[in-house]
């Protein structure tokens, strides 16, 4: 009798296969969700327009991608190069003269004035930084005085005074501040940074 039981429980399958079974399972909803997500409008570079060929043709649509060594540009062309009225004729058929253009990574640096201060200005640069360089830094004075920071960092090197003690008390304090910077924080710092690097070498 015993031998009977064994015998039907080992026949009958395990009930988690049916479990694992149902778990795989595709229905009408999940492949109509799916078809609409992969269902992507194409660019407007590959659709046809009225002026195109009939017949079959190949899309020249090329990656962006830097210049090539081989390309000349329009400036080192003679003036009776055949060249130049082909550049200008893909020019105005593109409409490459109205493109806008990205904004400059730094506004605040692209107008700034140059050859407005004299020695008088640089001493009084020289002598505030002099009397509180924790409050008169190299930025609120290029802000004082309307030129850029790189400028005041000449004026006060070549004061005579030494940055390295405030060099490093800003490191300190820079330190500090990141030690308190959970993971998350961490990371979007470097990817931000890699992101600068990115800019300014493709730039």
């Amino acid at each position: 009798m015993e031998a009977t039981r064994l015998i039907f429980r080992l026949s009958r399958p395990p009930k988690y296969l049916f479990s694992l079974s149902a778990t795989s399972r595709r229905f009408e909803s999940s492949y109509q969700r799916n078809k609409s997500r992969l269902n992507v409008k194409p660019d407007s570079s590959f659709l046809l327009t009225s002026d195109s060929p009939q017949q079959d043709h190949i899309i020249f649509n090329p990656p962006a991608s830097a210049p090539s060594v081989f390309h000349t540009p329009l400036k080192f062309l003679p003036p009776n190069d055949k060249r130049i009225n082909l550049l200008a004729a893909t020019a105005k058929r593109l409409g490459l003269s109205q493109v806008k253009l990205p904004p400059p990574m730094r506004p605040r640096e692209v107008d700034i004035p140059r050859g407005h201060l004299n020695e008088a200005d640089i001493a009084e640069i020289q002598r505030l930084n002099n009397e509180d360089p924790n409050v008169w830094t190299n930025k609120k004075l290029a802000r004082k005085f309307n030129c850029s920071s790189e400028f005041i960092s000449v004026c006060l090197r070549h004061a005579g005074g030494d940055p390295t003690a405030r060099k490093a008390e800003m490191k300190a304090k820079w330190e500090y501040i990141e030690s308190r910077w959970g993971p998350r924080r961490k990371k979007a710092r470097e990817e931000r940074q890699k992101r600068w690097a990115i800019a300014l070498r493709d730039g």
